[in-house]
């Protein structure tokens, strides 16, 4: 019905839709054979017999690529994504080894049984991936919002790979006590350690109730939607309203009621100026940025939306929007009054336990960038802007640093050649830059405040590059201090070494580094203390000219890439079972007799989303099957295993469902899981039981809009109406037109 609401009691058609989703997203994974074929390496035909075979084995092997690929890009629980990695090597040699013993496994390719098994093996693998995947990054690991449900899911992805192995016959030399003795260690000390930091990182990640801060889901999607702006607009973007930058009204932007020598900064013009913007300081920077609608101004714009999302950080310059001063375009920042980082250094010497505490603040800042997927490519003290409280706000940002992930001009070499990883200085336009580039750089940002100069000052680009490609490094040799100084530098040092290893795989992970600064800012950084931050230029001895060290030397190991799959299988042939994509082609075709049979095939196999789909048919009475209180237990299994979809029509299944208890609790429970899994329908309806305080939920205005603005960003249009209603933007602060119905 035309303008009826879609609330939690009218939600069919709700779920009608997201099952439509689900579908385009089960099918959009497939893989051509000329695809699976380029995947094995296979040269020529390959017998009728192994067929069957042909897709799995490529589908194993490209998920074993991509566990290593997110294996090495892992920031958090590395030691937990090794545990699953042995395992991920253990795979990857019995498929090497069938693959070398094809002959003498003959028997085992005319096995049905052994299909079958190795079916679940395929699906045992990409949970392992996803497992991989989730707990390396901030977001995923917070889907599970207990340590134990980590420790579950852990412990049953162990069993599950251990018995398909053991079905498969496949050798595991690491299926012992000693094993699992280790796994255990390393499951209890990476959650303890992960706790810690999610406690200690605070800076706009973690909210008070102990979520992820829904700006960072925002901030992703954003950052998507930019990704896909091609050379027109997108007809896609929600409601008419564009993806950009807040606009501020020239009149709200006031001179300050006191001036200051500093309030006009620069040597010539364009001068950036001090103003007043709702009782804040604020800086006016002149920006060229075309006021057209052109693609490319589209595209500036969008990144300046995304901009303005990042004030979330107390660590991150915040941006407030575009305005017009004496006709000339601003950006609209925080006025941070003592300039740069290196400005100040230039200026004063940084007593050194402030030092650590600047250096906190920046990783704590970095975190939160990249935690929305987004690298600042151009990490120094220059970009560092300083409020007179010394707290450090990151800046320096590029429009194209929101979406691109190549540095690849001459010019932006040279200017960040001091502090660019080995990596990049080896293959420049051919290595993407990407975390562990971007580590380097802080470190040797670390490197630059405690030394308070630019490193290889006066070198040119082609000493620099042979000099850090050697294995060498700046000099760490500190002056002589106080015993409790001394003993600082040397743990600040250790840090240092961490963050610029030239192997990117020994090379600390952000965690690690936020962690030890952490430690020496609680042991050595008082905020009480009336030592002075900031003591007069050249007081302080930094590096102690007198005493020498030598240079420290790192090494690089490579590896090695799978062999090819390139003889030939003359096997007879066994019976194949469908793809689950088949069955969700049949599902579209309206063939449901045949998809019902898949996915009852996939699911006696243990696949999740399978257990999903025959849920689904037996809560709606498909292929002639209706059992809701079967169906809700599917719809839980799935759930559990982290299928949003399925996490959806769980906490829907309890809803008027007969011979069930409705609880609330556990409703909410699996919804916000959804909503945090980035289910939009999820996300509209939590929006809409916080904003009107539905079922007994106390109301939460500000959540509740939150989850709708969720919902808005990727289309969901009744989280777009109400917003809509509400005079709300979805992408920044601008108050929208409401729709008047009388035009």
């Amino acid at each position: 019905m035309k303008g009826r609401a879609d609330t939690i009691e009218n939600t069919s058609e709700f779920l009608t839709a997201t099952l439509s989703m689900a579908s385009s997203a089960s099918t959009s994974g497939g893989s051509s054979n000329g695809q699976v074929k380029q995947a094995l390496g296979v040269v020529g035909s390959v017998g009728d017999a192994i067929k069957p075979f042909v897709p799995l084995i490529a589908t194993v092997t490209l998920v074993i690529s991509e566990c290593v690929k997110i294996y090495e890009d892992a920031q958090y629980n590395k030691k937990i994504c090794n545990s699953l990695m042995d395992r991920v090597e253990t795979a990857d040699l019995a498929i090497r080894t069938l693959k070398r013993r094809k002959q003498e496994n003959e028997n085992k390719f005319r096995d049905a049984e052994y299909y079958k098994a190795f079916l679940r093996f395929v699906d045992v693998m990409k949970k392992i991936k996803s497992f991989i995947k989730d707990v390396s990054q901030i977001q995923g690991f917070k889907k599970y919002v207990k340590a134990t449900a980590i420790k579950d899911k852990f412990h049953n992805l162990i069993k599950e790979f251990e018995s398909v192995m053991s079905d498969l016959s496949f050798t595991m030399a690491i299926a012992n006590d000693e094993q699992r003795r280790l796994d255990q260690e390393s499951l209890n000390e990476d959650i303890t350690q992960m706790n810690k930091f999610l406690k200690e990182i605070q800076g706009g990640i973690i909210e008070q109730n102990d979520t992820i801060n829904t700006v960072l889901q925002e901030v992703i999607i954003m950052k998507h939607k930019v990704d896909q702006l091609k050379d027109q607009k997108r007809p896609d973007l929600p409601i008419s309203e564009t993806l950009k930058a807040t606009t501020i009204e020239s009149k709200e932007i006031t001179d300050p009621l006191i001036g200051k020598k500093t309030d006009c900064r620069g040597k010539k013009e364009p001068f950036i100026y001090r103003k007043s913007y709702k009782a804040m300081e604020v800086a006016c920077i002149p920006r060229a940025i075309p006021e057209d609608d052109s693609p490319q101004t589209n595209k500036i714009q969008a990144q300046l939306a995304i901009l303005g999302k990042l004030r979330d950080s107390p660590n991150i310059l915040k941006f407030y929007g575009l305005s017009h001063l004496d006709s000339q375009m601003v950006m609209v920042v925080e006025w941070a009054e003592l300039g740069s980082l290196r400005e100040v250094y230039n200026t004063y010497d940084i007593a050194w336990p402030s030092k650590v505490q600047i250096a906190l603040d920046i990783c704590r800042g970095i975190t939160f960038l990249h935690t929305c997927s987004i690298l600042h490519h151009d990490i120094r003290c220059a970009n560092i802007m300083m409020t007179l409280r010394l707290e450090p706000k990151i800046t320096g940002f590029e429009y194209a640093r929101l979406t691109t992930s190549a540095t690849t001009s001459m010019t932006e070499l040279t200017d960040v050649v001091h502090w660019l990883a080995p990596e990049k200085l080896r293959l420049a336009k051919d290595q993407p830059y990407n975390t562990k580039c971007e580590i380097f750089s802080f470190g040797m940002l670390l490197w630059e405040l405690a030394f308070e100069k630019i490193p290889y000052e006066n070198w040119n680009m082609e000493r620099i590059k042979e000099w850090v490609l050697s294995g060498k490094r700046e000099r760490l040799v500190f002056g002589r201090d106080k015993p409790e100084i001394e003993e600082l530098q040397k743990e600040y040092k250790q840090v240092i070494v961490a963050a610029w290893q030239d192997d990117p795989q020994i090379r600390a992970s952000l965690q690690f580094l936020f962690m030890e600064l952490n430690k020496l800012a609680q042991k050595y950084y008082d905020p009480r203390s009336n030592s002075p931050a900031l003591k007069p230029d050249k007081t302080i001895d930094l590096d102690g000219t007198l005493y020498k060290n030598d240079p420290i030397s790192v090494s690089d190991n490579g590896g090695e890439d799978l062999p090819d799959f390139d003889e030939d299988f003359n096997l007879d042939s066994i019976p194949e079972i469908p793809t689950l994509d088949d069955g969700i082609a049949a599902h579209k075709k309206k063939d449901t007799t045949k998809a019902w049979e898949i996915f009852c095939e996939h699911t006696n196999l243990g696949n999740t989303k399978a257990k999903y789909w025959k849920g689904y048919y037996l809560w709606e009475g498909y292929a002639g099957q209706k059992d809701r209180k079967q169906a809700s237990t599917l719809f839980k299994e799935a759930a559990d295993d982290g299928l949003a979809d399925a996490q959806l029509r769980y906490a829907f299944s309890l809803v008027g469902n007969q011979g069930s208890k409705f609880d609330r609790k556990i409703f909410i429970e699996y919804l916000t899981k959804a909503a945090e899994n980035q289910n939009s329908t999820a996300q509209f309806n939590l929006g809409d039981l916080y904003l009107n305080g539905k079922l007994g939920v106390p109301q939460n205005v500000e959540l509740g809009k939150k989850y709708l603005r969720l919902a808005a960003l990727t289309n969901q249009p009744k989280a777009i109406e109400i917003l809509q209603k509400l005079g709300m933007s979805i992408y920044n602060d601008n108050k929208i037109p409401i729709p008047n119905d009388n035009k």
